[in-house]
């Protein structure tokens, strides 16, 4: 089959033919109908600090995110039959530690990474545990099922801040955080502040369903929230960018009592007064390390299926397989939103 492979450090990867995947305990062989761009593909990629720290052992298969049909079947899997149109989870969880058994299998205390960990879907099939191979609707385009991994995140972190009838503000309008703009205006949050510096990328935010659109770089975007809220400050805000002056500007922008989800990763440290910011406004702060096994894939699965949640405008480029150096390109630069290749 044909593959993106991963070779050595350094910057890139390879389009080649590999032996197809030996099915083991537990697995299933999937067929690969989309697959998308996410940026921990872009981390392996260009082989940055995250990437050589992350226990990667290479040459690998990239990528994460995919819809695909099951296509057989490994030793002792009872659940999933030949046929099944499935999307993956890429948590792969031990069974067996503390979290597992205390319903929390997405924070295993010894957790792998599917496409991180192993080999991934950017290639024409893939093998996966079958705990992480989830049944979806016929209804949900492939391309949409390709990216319900990342879109399980921003519905989770609107669960999280019960953003229904709330103002609440999204910082950074990435992937991520553009599905998490549709998944509140789904939840029926009351005003939604996209907040991010790319032009381009709040304009697709308006399109989701995002009531003010706030450029950084043109604004202070804590005081600009809090004059919207008639100086209140906003219910909740969801972090989707990683950048440590606008998690700040967020945490300036949250009311008394509010809630605070954060998703994106800071590449470095983050200062802030806990005392003026949490303690005296009684926030409540959570990290949202991708979806719950499986109750946040039951309720994004219901609200597409349904036709309550729509987040078509976030995929912006469907690519060939062997076009994967283009669509890394467009990821990389931000010129576009979710990127989708097709074997």
């Amino acid at each position: 089959m044909k593959a993106i492979v991963k070779e050595c450090a350094g910057i890139g990867a390879v389009l080649k033919d590999v032996e197809m995947p030996v099915l083991c305990e537990g697995e299933v062989l999937i067929k690969i109908k989309a697959a998308a761009i996410c940026g921990t593909d872009q981390h392996i990629y260009v082989w940055n600090n995250w990437a050589q720290n992350n226990n990667i052992n290479l040459p690998t298969i990239l990528g994460h995110e995919c819809s695909a049909e099951v296509v057989e079947l490994g030793p002792g899997v009872k659940n999933l039959k030949v046929g099944d149109y499935v999307a993956c989870d890429t948590h792969i969880p031990c069974g067996e530690c503390y979290q597992c058994r205390n319903g929390e299998q997405h924070i295993c205390q010894n957790l792998k990474l599917f496409g991180v960990h192993t080999n991934g879907c950017f290639a024409e099939y893939a093998k996966i545990p079958a705990v992480c191979a989830v049944k979806i609707p016929e209804s949900i385009h492939p391309n949409i099922g390709a990216v319900l991994e990342p879109l399980g995140t921003s519905v989770r972190a609107n669960v999280e801040i019960q953003s229904s009838g709330k103002n609440i503000a999204v910082i950074g309008c990435g992937p991520i955080g553009l599905m998490a703009v549709s998944a509140a205006r789904a939840f029926g949050a009351a005003n939604i502040y996209a907040v991010d510096i790319n032009d381009y990328r709040l304009g697709i935010a308006k399109e989701l369903g995002a009531t003010e659109v706030i450029n950084s770089t043109q604004c202070n975007s804590a005081e600009k929230m809090c004059e919207l809220t008639n100086g209140v400050g906003v219910d909740a805000f969801i972090d989707a960018s990683g950048n440590t002056f606008a998690i700040l500007d967020g945490f300036k922008a949250l009311r008394k009592g509010g809630k605070v989800a954060l998703i994106g990763l800071p590449s470095r440290p983050l200062e802030i007064d806990l005392g003026s910011q949490v303690v005296f406004k009684e926030a409540t702060i959570i990290g949202i390390h991708g979806r719950r096994m499986f109750e946040t894939w039951t309720v994004m699965s219901n609200l597409l299926d349904k036709g309550l949640l729509n987040i078509d405008p976030v995929i912006t480029h469907v690519l060939k397989l062997e076009d994967f150096e283009k669509g890394f390109d467009i990821s990389q630069q931000g010129i576009g939103g979710k990127v989708i290749l097709v074997p």
